[in-house]
């Protein structure tokens, strides 16, 4: 069962890491079985965190990217916008819905930020 992500979750996550903006992604997989994992994304000027939560919103895990350490950035996607960062160590895929009901304005914030950061 999916959970649905509200404004104050994004803005307590944003606040907890001092970052500019959050949003919310899943990963991108063709298939979504086993159910796709899900994040709070967290994007400030020297780093983006991604924080794994489970369907009861607890903080699963995090992983934290250096944006200096990007070597691709690449966004694709007609409607749902999939990302993919990859750095010399791993490669990170999320998919961001745009039109998430209750955040569209921080999705399209955060999909206006890699863009910008895939030029």
């Amino acid at each position: 069962m999916k959970w649905i992500v509200k404004k104050d979750d994004l803005e307590s996550y944003r606040a907890k890491f001092h970052g500019k903006l959050a949003g919310y992604a899943e990963e991108a997989k063709m298939i979504a079985l086993p159910t796709p994992k899900y994040f709070i994304v967290v994007v400030d000027e020297e780093k983006i965190h991604l924080i794994q939560l489970d369907l009861q919103f607890h903080e699963k895990g995090m992983q934290t990217i250096m944006i200096h350490e990007i070597t691709k950035l690449q966004l694709g996607g007609v409607v749902n916008k999939k990302v993919q960062i990859q750095t010399p160590s791993t490669t990170v895929k999320l998919m961001i819905k745009p039109l998430a009901i209750g955040i569209k304005e921080e999705q399209k914030a955060l999909i206006d930020r890699f863009t910008r950061m895939s030029r």
